[in-house]
């Protein structure tokens, strides 16, 4: 069933398809869908190399190593790099596609997840396709290929929560899997392309400064000491803007207002510190418009952010006073698994995101395998050095999003980011008065020797 007859709850619109299309329709329901480049009747026997890969340990690396290894570079280190994540990625990508493979049939084959497995192939297909790398030649190549990539398969993020929502309609899997799933993937993609953007990052700097020394507090070229105050700012503007539709008094928006260690400054990677604080500041900007804006036409109560600069962590505590929830909600709020009315809802506003990337242009061969171009081949004609500073993220666009387009992702979503970098994320809420939410978040300082990148 497409997203679109599934989100509006209506069925008409098979009175006006012929037999035909009904039946391409229920083909596509089967095991070998019309739209899949990959799932054809031999797919089965290509398990063969899959398993072989899922008997490979991924390597757990920590920041403390990445801040090791960068701090000085030299070609052998760079070539090294991209060994590394030429051998690693396929073992990563071989554990995921299994785990899709062991959901019920029901579930794997929705067409959103259909969309991550076919996309995890074409990845593993790539990787396990690429000679070792010999030199920095073959690097800039390669970097290129790792740059391409992440464009190409931006998707994922986006298709794995309409997945969830699709299956929180359908209620085809238990809350506790679909939650466990939710998180196990979530965590996995945040470390590939971790490691990733850090070998692009390394291999940009190479090139630009090669004997460059990097100070004792570096833990990496896609981490920046990021000013607390600064960045809640900046967020909140942009949360405003998001709000102009149901509020357009700008004027009259709550103010953030700061107080605690407002000076406090950390190393982070900025597109995730903006995402955690846009969905908490859109949820406390919301409660205190619905809640306040239609009883004065003065400026609404402020939204007061805690900033606590502990040795080895970084506290933000947001309060508002937008009529908190009832506990009974607070206890759903952090599962990805929604009642099919809201999974509905939410579904529908997914399409509606401006500017985000719901499919792929992925390229196979008329068999069905991936095509991976040569590392003789130039894949980005018109980028000789590839950077990480203007990828395309699905972040950004759910950060900018119009205050319309609720999914209902947001804080089990903030959750395991926050988790991932060894944080937390708190609410407590006083019903008919306000809420208090607190993120925790680590320190990534060189003293880190928690193993952030194994979550593969």
């Amino acid at each position: 069933m497409s997203t679109r007859h599934l989100a509006n709850g209506s069925y008409d619109f098979l009175t006006s398809l012929n037999k035909q299309q009904i039946a391409d329709h229920l083909k596509n329901l089967g095991p070998f869908p019309s739209y899949s480049n990959i799932l054809n009747p031999q797919h089965f026997y290509q398990n063969e190399v899959l398993i072989d890969y899922l008997k490979k340990d991924p390597h757990p690396v920590s920041l403390r190593q990445l801040a090791g290894y960068g701090k000085t570079l030299s070609k052998q280190k760079i070539l090294n790099s991209a060994n590394f994540v030429r051998l690693e990625l396929p073992i990563r990508l071989a554990m995921r596609i299994r785990d899709l493979q062991t959901l019920p049939f029901g579930v794997v084959n929705n067409f959103h997840l259909a969309q991550i497995y076919e996309s995890y192939y074409h990845l593993f297909n790539a990787f396990r396709k690429i000679s070792p790398i010999t030199t920095l030649e073959q690097n800039d190549r390669f970097c290129q290929t790792l740059s391409a990539m992440l464009d190409d398969h931006v998707f994922n993020l986006s298709h794995l929560m309409m997945g969830a929502l699709e299956v929180s309609i359908l209620t085809n899997l238990p809350r506790e899997e679909l939650d466990t799933f939710m998180s196990c993937t979530l965590r996995s993609r945040i470390s590939r392309r971790v490691i990733v953007e850090e070998h692009l990052s390394l291999s940009e700097n190479y090139r630009a400064k090669p004997y460059d020394s990097k100070p004792p507090d570096y833990i990496g070229e896609i981490f920046h000491q990021c000013n607390a105050s600064r960045h809640l700012h900046q967020v909140a503007e942009l949360v405003k803007t998001s709000m102009i539709d149901i509020f357009p008094k700008r004027e009259n928006m709550p103010d953030i207002e700061l107080e605690g260690d407002t000076d406090t400054s950390f190393p982070f990677m900025v597109p995730h510190l903006h995402y955690l604080l846009s969905e908490i500041l859109r949820n406390s900007y919301e409660a205190t418009i619905r809640t306040h804006g239609h009883r004065t036409s003065k400026k609404l109560p402020a939204i007061k952010v805690t900033i606590i600069n502990a040795e080895k962590q970084v506290i933000f505590r947001i309060s508002d006073q937008g009529g908190g929830i009832s506990h009974d909600k607070l206890a759903l709020v952090w599962s990805f698994s929604k009642e099919p009315e809201l999974a509905k809802q939410s579904l529908a506003n997914f399409h509606r995101i401006p500017g985000l990337q719901l499919y792929s242009n992925l390229k196979v061969t008329p068999g069905g395998s991936s095509i991976v171009e040569s590392l003789n081949t130039t894949l980005l004609m018109d980028t000789e050095n590839p950077s990480t500073k203007h990828k395309k993220s699905t972040l950004d666009n759910l950060i900018t999003r119009p205050y319309e387009h609720k999914l209902g992702m947001g804080l089990p979503m903030c959750k395991v980011y926050a988790d991932y970098w060894n944080g937390n994320l708190l609410m407590n809420s006083l019903e008919g008065y306000g809420s208090d939410t607190c993120l925790t978040l680590s320190k990534l300082g060189y003293h880190s020797n928690v193993i952030q990148l194994d979550r593969a």
